[in-house]
Formats: structure tokens, sequence, C-alpha cells
């Protein structure tokens, strides 16, 4: 009965939570984390949030198995793929240069986990230095899960579940980082560190993967003799007394390094955001977290992910929605747009300015299509958020152009000011937002990356990132610009949008940006080519690819991914 229940034991972590040190292991790392920080605001806030964070650290794990094809090469780097063995120091550590020897789409096998931690550092130094505390929070939930996985042994290697051994050792993935430490080491075992200063996290990252490879090799040779104790039995406890006191010290000592390089991580990035100080008693929030299915023993279907909305709600929920007509000297008409108000918003004595989202709707459509679509009004219900669903008048790309107009000037200089002017909002760049789908993908960072004092985030779904570039798409450009096509479809390009921003000094100081897009979507290479040049380029942003195509049912769950990442990065509401 022991064996059986060993083994039942076994398969659910292996079901559950094997894809890095395990929830335990994890865990652990975040709770060293914290107690391995100096005295300071920091180490309050997080002592203050340790059960939460300690419980989050394992979020990514869940966000690969919703599933994000894009995910699961942060979690590791197989080092022996780049073709220098197990001697990761000759592996090129810029973004660029290593794919030389390993192209973006292979590195997304090979392994992307140091870049991964970079992206997640800056967008953690972002949030604090603009002291939107969830969202930091958020963030180092997930540094900390990227920084532990590069202290797991078997993350920095191509043989990363003893598949490639003679003979097979497969099953030593799971064996080492999670059943052993479940059954051998407790948290009281385990030591703080000492906290480092970091000023290049990359450099960090490729030398903590060194030291794991270099276990790999250690943790074999007694997996292979503690097998042939047990005559390949690897869950009797012949097994277990064979390879626990010769793999236990290591799994200890990647633990507790892997707390003290996360303590020294988060140190670094409150130090580059200017050491701001935590509001007193603040408390992390679970809706913060992006929305991911829950670990469920194998065979077991897991919980919907993200709230259900009935169809009921979202008919019910559509009847609060505002149509406005706005007089457009630009356009030379009235512009229609539909306004979403947020729930007590008439409330008498209800004072609050609320933060603004304007959401674009795509090509061949109009400002009623998220309402009639998608559940969008269902989605909002109980969010403190106004939402502007404006009108492109036609495939404008929501730019100034002599086929539609100066959309783009009507969008800046009226559209604008009248929202603002008619509602009670906060009247800063944190408190706009701009988001879309497909052409008002493009137009939301197209609109937000030419004004970055005014809003500060902006989101696209399925989104054209690389309209300006390449061969123009004839049947849209032609429309906008019917002469000097070539030249005007160019001077609407994100990218150089993006350089222009990013070549000023200091850390990236545009708006935060967030895209995802369906894996069997025509755009999909585009969106990942922006990935690509955005990790070259250093800038933090959040990308995800999920299964779907270039459909209303997409756009319709994944508008919830957006609103998450609206609301870690817009303003509460304030008093008037």
């Amino acid at each position: 009965m022991k064996k059986l229940a060993f083994s039942l034991l076994a398969t659910f972590v292996l079901a559950s939570a094997s894809h890095a040190w395990g929830g335990v292991g994890h865990t652990y790392v975040a709770k060293l984390a914290v107690d391995s920080l100096p005295p300071s605001s920091l180490k309050t806030l997080m002592i203050l949030n340790k059960d939460w964070f300690a419980a989050a650290s394992s979020h990514p794990d869940r966000w690969r198995n919703r599933p994000d094809s894009a995910e699961a090469g942060r979690h590791f780097l197989d080092g022996e793929r780049f073709g220098f063995g197990s001697d990761l120091s000759k592996i090129p550590q810029d973004f660029a240069a290593v794919q030389k020897i390993s192209d973006y789409m292979k590195l997304r096998s090979d392994g992307m986990n140091p870049w991964t931690v970079r992206r997640i550092y800056g967008l953690l130094v972002r949030a604090l230095k603009e002291r939107r505390w969830d969202d930091a929070l958020v963030q180092v939930a997930y540094l900390s899960h990227y920084v532990g996985d590069a202290h797991v042994p078997f993350h920095a290697t191509e043989n990363y579940d003893g598949q490639l051994s003679e003979p097979s050792q497969k099953g030593i993935h799971a064996r080492f980082e999670s059943v052993m430490l479940e059954k051998s080491i407790a948290y009281s075992e385990l030591k703080p560190g000492k906290v480092r200063l970091m000023s290049d996290p990359v450099a960090a990252i490729f030398s903590i993967l060194q030291a794991s490879i270099n276990e790999v090799p250690v943790i074999l040779a007694a997996d292979k003799k503690a097998q042939a104790a047990a005559s390949g039995d690897t869950f009797s406890e012949t097994y277990w007394s064979a390879f626990t006191p010769a793999a236990k010290p290591i799994a200890i000592k990647r633990l507790e390094m892997g707390g003290a390089a996360l303590a020294s991580l988060l140190e670094s990035a409150w130090n580059e955001a200017g050491r701001p100080t935590p509001p007193a008693g603040f408390a992390a929030k679970n809706r913060s977290l992006p929305y991911a299915p829950e670990f469920v023993p194998r065979g077991q279907t897991p919980p919907p992910f993200m709230p259900v909305v009935t169809a009921e709600q979202k008919n019910a929920a559509r009847k609060g929605a505002i149509t406005l007509h706005i007089e457009s000297d630009a356009l030379g008409k009235f512009v229609p747009c539909t306004v979403f108000l947020p729930k007590g918003y008439w409330q008498t004595g209800n004072q609050k300015r609320y933060p603004v989202l304007y959401l674009l709707h795509g090509a061949f459509g109009k400002h009623t299509d998220w309402l009639k679509n998608a559940g969008t009004a269902a989605y909002l219900a109980d969010l403190p958020l106004i939402v502007v669903l404006p009108d492109s008048q036609g495939d404008s790309f929501y730019q100034n152009s002599p086929g539609f107009g100066k959309w783009q000037s009507y969008f800046e200089k009226e559209l604008m000011p009248e929202v603002e002017s008619t509602f009670r909002t906060i009247k800063k760049r944190e408190g706009r937002a701009v988001a879309g789908l497909s052409m008002g993908g493009y137009g939301a960072w197209h609109l937000a990356l030419d004004n970055p004092a005014k809003f500060c985030a902006a989101a696209s779904l399925s989104g054209v990132v690389e309209w300006g570039e390449g061969k123009p798409i004839l049947n849209f450009v032609q429309k906008m610009f019917p002469t000097n096509t070539d030249a005007l479809y160019a001077t609407g390009a994100i990218w150089p949008k993006i350089q222009a921003l990013a070549g000023r000094s200091g850390p990236w100081d545009g708006p935060a940006l967030y895209f995802d897009c369906g894996k069997d979507d025509f755009l999909i290479q585009m969106n990942r080519d922006m990935e690509r040049r955005l990790l070259e380029r250093g800038i933090p942003f959040e990308f995800a690819e999920f299964d779907g195509a270039h459909t209303w049912p997409y756009w319709d769950e994944h508008l919830r991914d957006v609103l998450n990442f609206t609301m870690r990065h817009v303003a509460q509401p304030t008093e008037k």
C-alpha cells in the first residue's frame, strides 16, 4: 500500500506542477527571498504579502496550461543546444546576437529564460516607479517563478528529463525537483541568503544557469546508482534511501541560492525605481493576476479559469450602453461613439473620477461591434472604468488620410476632450488607456505611441503591428492614400515610433505594451516578429500566443485579458 500511495502522489505531482520546482519548491524560493531582504519598506510590503506571493509564484506554470504557445520556452535554457556543450559562457547574452546561433522560433524551443527574466524585471521596475503596487506584486510573482526555474539543474540542460541518458533515466526531472523535495525537505532546513545588487539580470541568470547545469552529472550519477540498488524501482524506499543523501544537499543549495538571487533582483529593481515607499498595509489582490486555469489531478477537468458570464447577463448588460454623436470639424460630420459608465456612476453623492479605456474595433466594423459581438458590457460590470467605443468612419486605420479624413485629429482634439468634459474622468496619463482588435490593435499602439504623455497603456488583440512595413495591404492603403501610397503608408509604421521612444536616455518611458494573437491567425507572424524586436531592444512588454484565429470568439475571450492588463496600469478612481 505504501508503494501504491507514493505512486499516486508522484502522478499528482507530475500532472499538476512538475514544470519546475513544483508548487512547494517555488513557495520555498519565494519565502526565502522575503526572509533574505534587508529591513526596508519593501521588505515590510513583502512580509505582509508573503503567503499570497508564495502561492502566486506558481502562476506562470498555470498560465502555460492555458495554453500560451509562447510561454514554455521562458522557463528554461537547454544549454547544450547552442553548440558549446555545458559551457554556457560561450552563448551570446545579447538577444540579437544569440539569434545567429538559434533563431527566434528555435529559441522558443531551446529556451529564453534569461531574456524573460530581464523582461519581467523591466516590468517590475516600471510598476514600482509608477507606484502601481498591484502590478508590482504580480511581476514579483512572475519574476520569482522564472528565477526559481533558472536554479533547477534540469532547466539548464538538453537532457532535461534524463531522456538522453544511456540507459534512459526518464523521470529524473520530477524525481529530483518535485517528489524528493516534497518527501524530504522542510522549509525549516533552508537558510536565507545575502542580497547583492545586480545591474545586469541577463548576465546574472546566465551565471545561475551555469551553476545549475554543473550539478546535472552529479544528480544523474546518484539516480543511476540508486536505480541499480533498487533494481529500477524508482518508487521504492530502497531507491529513495540511496538517492536522497546525494541529491538533497544539491536541492537545498539551489533553493537557497534561488531565494538569495530573487531577493537581490527585487532589491535591485526597487533601487532602480527610486526606492518608492509602498502604502501602509497594502494587500495584493488575486483579481490582479492574469486569468489562468487551476492545477487539478490528472484526469480531472479544471474549473473555468475566467468568470462564467451567461448570454442572459451579456444581453442585460448591453442595455447600459450610451450612444453619443460628436460634432467633428476634422471630419465634417457628426460621429457616433458608444460609452459604458461604471456601476454607481450616477449614484447620489458619487463624485469620483474614473480612468478611461478607448476600445477600438477592426476593419469593416463600427463602434457597436464590441457591444454586439462580445460580452463587453458584462465584463465591465464590476470594473471602475469608463469605456469608450469610437467609430473609425471606415477603414481609416485610425490615421489622418486623404481617403478617410482627419480621423486622428478628431480623436485627439475632439473625441477625447468631449469625453473628458462630459464625464468625470482622470485627466492624466495614468487615467487613459487604449486597446483594439486587428485594425484597432494597430490603432491602439499607433495612437498611444504618438501620444506617450497622454496614455499609460496600449493593448493589441490580433493587431496589424507591422503596418507601414513591407508591401502595403493595397485594398486598404490605396483607399487611404490614393496617391504617393508607399511613402504615406510608411509614415504610420509602428516600429519607427517605438525606436524613437526607445532612443531616449534611460528606461522605456513609452506606454506599457500588451499584445496577443491566435496561433492560427493570419497575422501571427508579424506579432511574433514584434516580440522578437522588443526583446532585442530590451523593451518591457506582455505578449501571449493563444489557441485561436482571427475571429470574434477569440476576441471575446481575450478582451478580458486586455481588461486585466488595463486595470493593472490605470489609476484607481479618485475623489473630485
